[in-house]
């Protein structure tokens, strides 16, 4: 087993995760307030109106982006494999990016549509 595909297979991992959490939450979102289940920030918790929407909202969000994950592991296997370095690179952003994307966009739309 190669090192490159090893990196691209954490992509690939790491998007079918986050799919199959996102389709979790949004099939079975949590109904209460809580700091264990669910999309917990300081802004999805302040009422229950505002949680509903973000476990909504977050579970949409983490489905869309995790097909981020799924086209750059494919972008991947097109990469020499003596780029490791750079193969790395593209995992580590895409995971980064993968997380700001969902935190940022569900933000983004509770404060749209809860602070006018």
């Amino acid at each position: 087993m190669t090192f490159n595909f090893i990196i691209i297979f954490t992509s690939i991992l790491t998007g079918s995760v986050g799919l199959i959490a996102g389709a979790i939450l949004k099939k079975y979102p949590p109904k209460d307030i809580n700091w264990w289940y669910g999309y917990r920030t300081k802004r999805a918790m302040e009422s229950q109106e505002k949680w509903d929407f973000a476990q909504k909202c977050g579970a949409e969000n983490m489905i869309k982006y995790s097909l981020i994950l799924f086209f750059t592991s494919i972008v991947g296997f097109f990469i020499d494999e003596r780029n490791h370095l750079l193969s790395l690179g593209i995992v580590m952003f895409t995971n980064l990016l993968w997380v700001f994307l969902i935190v940022y966009k569900t933000e983004a739309k509770l404060k749209i549509t809860f602070d006018k």
